[in-house]
């Protein structure tokens, strides 16, 4: 199950709802900045995109933030607060954003009298869950150099948009929110994106975008290998002399 196809199939179920009833999911602009809720709001509401970016952060008890995800263009979240009581995340525009805000206690009534919709709701949640499980797997198993590059996968297949050269990561996510996604610091992160850039696993673009080499940072994550993979019409080889980090040791390349 991939939380893709169930995310188009449910959204494309909120899309008929919505045209058959416009209250359904009321339209709302959130400016850069801007947010859909914060913690500890009692928001009962989940939420589509339709224009914009989002991103959710959860905050610890000393005042720690942690970038849970990033929503885009069709996708959904905030579907926690149907649960009732206080949020414990926040979930703020990256851009100018247009989003819908289903009402619940239509949602409610309709999940409990159609089964086509009840069946791909439950099936996105599902898909999320198992979306999360897969995460905190790597969270737990994987040192993390290797974090960092599953983490740069997800975001890359999440929200990245295709070039001739590899994938752009159409978000700015600062090394912070990196290191927090990824439970290591600000500086090994920026360490790690270093020689991820020598052995031509990802680069920078123009505006602070990372550019993926998906072929080739699959393999790294799947058989810690940096084989040569190609990048665009260049060949991907390792460049002679980096150093290359796995978890608190050097490797050479």
């Amino acid at each position: 199950m991939r939380i893709a196809g169930a995310t188009t199939s449910l959204r494309n179920e909120l899309h008929r709802l919505i045209r058959d009833d416009p209250t359904f999911a009321v339209r709302t602009h959130v400016p850069r900045g801007g947010a859909a809720y914060n913690s500890g709001d009692h928001d009962l509401r989940m939420y589509l995109v339709e224009v914009g970016q989002f991103k959710t952060i959860a905050s610890s008890a000393d005042g720690k933030q942690c970038l849970l995800s990033i929503h885009t263009r069709g996708d959904m979240f905030g579907e926690l607060g149907l649960l009732g009581g206080p949020r414990h995340d926040t979930a703020r525009a990256m851009r100018d954003s247009v989003i819908r805000r289903v009402n619940s206690a239509k949602l409610f009534d309709l999940l409990s009298s159609d089964e086509q919709l009840n069946w791909h709701f439950t099936r996105f949640l599902m898909a999320k869950l198992l979306d999360q499980q897969q995460a905190i797997t790597q969270l737990v198993t994987m040192d993390s150099e290797h974090r960092l590059a599953a983490t740069l996968l997800r975001l890359a297949r999440k929200v990245g948009r295709r070039l001739n050269l590899g994938m752009q990561i159409d978000a700015k996510i600062t090394q912070e929110e990196l290191a927090s996604m990824v439970g290591t610091t600000r500086s090994r992160v920026g360490l790690f994106l270093k020689h991820f850039r020598a052995a031509k696993l990802v680069d920078q673009l123009p505006g602070g975008y990372l550019l993926i080499n998906e072929p080739a940072l699959t393999r790294y994550v799947e058989c810690g290998q940096y084989e040569p993979v190609r990048w665009g019409t260049d060949p991907i080889r390792p460049v002679n002399g980096a150093r290359l980090l796995r978890g608190d040791r050097e490797l050479s390349a």
